[in-house]
């Protein structure tokens, strides 16, 4: 997230934050290669449909009520899936991720 967003004139200065979502799809795309577009062999991108949540924190545990919006993204900037769990008429999410060791190549 970049701090100074609203700034528009300001050199940007982005902050680790944590995003969590539901994914929907994961989308396959082969791309021949195309100059125009400056790729010069033909290319695979994958990317994730994500319904994004707006999670609170409280006792060290994600919580949230309602779905967001749709996001595509690139699926190399997932860092971890988590579980999630109904508590109270809002879910809580479930990161264990500190405790495997994750390898993307």
């Amino acid at each position: 997230m970049d701090r100074y967003a609203r700034q528009k004139r300001r050199t940007p200065e982005f902050v680790l934050q944590n995003f969590f979502g539901q994914l929907q799809r994961i989308l396959v795309l082969e791309l021949p290669s195309t100059p125009r577009l400056n790729i010069a062999m033909p290319t695979t991108i994958i990317l994730a449909l994500i319904k994004n949540v707006k999670t609170t924190l409280t006792d060290n545990v994600y919580y949230y009520k309602a779905l967001g919006v749709d996001e595509v993204v690139d699926l190399s900037t997932v860092q971890c899936v988590v579980g999630r769990i109904w508590d109270r008429d809002e879910c809580a999410i479930i990161d264990r991720s500190d405790n495997v060791a994750i390898e993307v190549d």
